[in-house]
C-alpha cells in the first residue's frame, strides 16, 4: 500500500471544518466497508474495485486505520480477479484495465520490484499493441481514450515501455486532431457533429494537461511541444459558449475551471506567460461563479461541490491568489453542507442513472461520480497526506510521488 513519506502536504481546512471533513470521510468508509449496495460494483477505477481500494489505501494513511489498508488491498485483488476473468475487457482508464493497473502502481510505489516480476508488464503490451494501430479512429479523451493511457504511461515511468507508450500518444492524438478556429481541435468519435469539447475529461484540457505534464517530467519527444502549441490556439480561439448548464459550466471534468489548470500547466511548462495569464484569468472568473447560490450542485468530484473545491485548492497552490483559495474553502463547506446523515453513503446522494434508467439521486459508491472520490476529496481538505492520486484527474504531477 501507500508507502510512508514526510508530509508534505498542508490542508485547508483546520479547526472544526477539519474535524467535520475527517468525520465524514470514516464514515463514508464504514459504509462502504459495509458493501450495502444494489449490485457488484465491478473492477473499474470510476466505480468499481480499483477506486475503492483508492480512497481505503488514502483512508489508512491519513487516518492510521489498518482495516482500511487491508479493505484497500481487498478490493485490488478483486479487481485484479475480475480483470482475469473477462475475455477481452475494456481497456480504458476510467472504465478498464488500464484503471486497474494506475492503481496497483500508484498503491505499489516506492516497493522494489524485480523486472520479471512487474505485473503491469502484460498491460503495457496490451496498450502498445492498441496504441500501435494507424490511423487513430477511437477514443481519445482522458476517461476513455488516448489521453488516459498517457496518464497511465506517466504513472510507469522511468520504464522503457512508458516512454514508448508516450511517444505512440503523441503520435496518435495528433493522427485524429482537425483544424479548429485557430490550432487544433479534437471531436468525440462517436458524435462528430458535436462542437469540440474544451473540457477536461473528454476533451482538450486533457490534452493540454497530458502534454503540458510530459514536458515538465522530461517525458517529451519533439512533436509534444508543436501539439501543445496547437492545442492551446484550438480553445483558447473557441466561440463563447452558450447556455451551458452547471455541469458544463463550472466542474472539473468540464467548462473553464479544468480548463484553467490545464493552461496554467502548459505555460508553465513551456515558460508562456500568456497562456499561463489566461488561466489564472479563467481560475479567477470560475471562482465569482456561485458564490452566493450553488444550489442543485452535485456533491461528486468529478462535477460537483468536492471537485471543485479540491480544484481551486490545487488553482490555489500554482498561483498564490487568495480568492482561489476561498472559493476552494467555499467549495468544501457546501460539500459538507449537502451530507445527510443516514442517507446514501456516508451521508451523500449523488446524480446518476437508477435502476428504472433515468437520471436521479442514488447512492454511488465511485471515484468519479461518488462517496470515494467525495471522501478522497474531504481527506485531501483535512489530513497532511498529499493526495497524489489527483494525478488521475490530471492536476498534479510525479513530483509527489508516494
Amino acid at each position: 500500500m501507500i508507502q510512508d513519506r514526510a508530509a508534505s502536504w498542508s490542508p485547508r481546512a483546520d479547526g472544526e471544518t477539519a474535524a467535520r471533513a475527517l468525520e465524514t470521510a470514516e464514515a463514508i468508509g464504514r459504509d462502504l466497508a459495509r458493501s450495502a449496495l444494489d449490485a457488484p460494483p465491478g473492477m473499474s477505477l470510476i466505480r468499481g474495485h480499483a477506486g475503492l481500494a483508492l480512497f481505503f489505501a488514502y483512508l489508512e494513511r491519513a487516518r492510521g486505520l489498518a482495516d482500511a489498508g487491508e479493505r484497500a488491498q481487498h478490493h485490488l485483488d478483486l479487481a485484479i480477479d475480475a480483470l482475469a476473468d473477462q475475455p477481452g475487457p475494456e481497456a480504458s482508464l476510467y472504465f478498464g484495465f488500464a484503471g486497474v493497473a494506475w492503481v496497483a502502481e500508484h498503491l505499489a510505489a516506492g516497493e522494489p520490484l524485480a523486472e520479471d516480476e512487474d505485473p503491469n508488464a502484460d498491460i503495457d503490451a496490451a496498450l502498445l499493441s492498441l496504441l500501435r494501430r494507424s490511423p487513430w479512429h477511437g477514443e481519445f479523451d482522458l476517461l476513455g481514450g488516448l489521453v488516459g493511457w498517457g496518464a497511465y504511461a506517466l504513472e510507469r515511468l522511468p520504464r522503457p515501455s512508458a516512454a514508448e507508450m508516450l511517444s505512440l500518444v503523441v503520435a496518435r492524438l495528433a493522427e485524429c486532431a482537425e483544424p479548429g478556429i485557430a490550432g487544433v481541435v479534437w471531436r468525440d468519435p462517436r458524435n462528430p457533429s458535436r462542437a469540440p469539447d474544451p473540457g477536461m475529461a473528454h476533451g482538450a484540457a486533457g490534452v493540454i494537461a497530458l502534454l503540458a505534464r510530459m514536458l515538465a517530467e522530461g517525458a517529451a519527444g519533439p512533436e509534444t511541444a508543436p501539439l501543445l502549441a496547437a492545442a492551446v490556439e484550438g480553445v483558447l480561439a473557441r466561440p463563447a459558449p452558450a447556455g451551458e448548464d452547471l455541469e458544463s459550466d463550472l466542474a472539473w471534468c468540464a467548462g473553464d475551471a479544468g480548463l484553467s489548470m490545464a493552461l496554467l500547466a502548459a505555460g508553465r511548462a513551456t515558460g508562456r506567460s500568456d497562456w499561463e495569464n489566461a488561466g489564472r484569468r479563467l481560475a479567477r472568473a470560475a471562482a465569482e461563479r456561485y458564490r452566493d447560490d450553488a444550489e442543485g450542485f452535485d456533491p461528486a468530484l468529478c462535477h460537483g461541490t468536492a471537485g471543485l473545491s479540491h480544484l481551486f485548492y490545487r488553482l490555489h497552490q500554482t498561483t498564490g491568489d487568495p480568492e482561489l483559495l476561498a472559493a476552494s474553502r467555499r467549495w468544501l463547506e457546501r460539500t459538507l453542507a449537502a451530507r445527510r446523515p443516514g442517507e446514501g453513503i456516508g451521508g451523500f446522494l449523488c446524480r446518476g442513472r437508477q435502476t428504472d434508467g433515468r437520471f436521479g439521486w442514488i447512492a454511488d459508491p465511485g471515484f468519479l461520480g461518488g462517496a470515494a472520490g467525495i471522501g478522497l476529496a474531504l481527506l485531501a481538505a483535512s489530513a497532511p497526506v498529499e493526495p497524489a492520486w489527483d494525478r488521475l484527474l490530471l492536476l498534479s504531477g510525479s513530483p509527489a510521488r508516494l
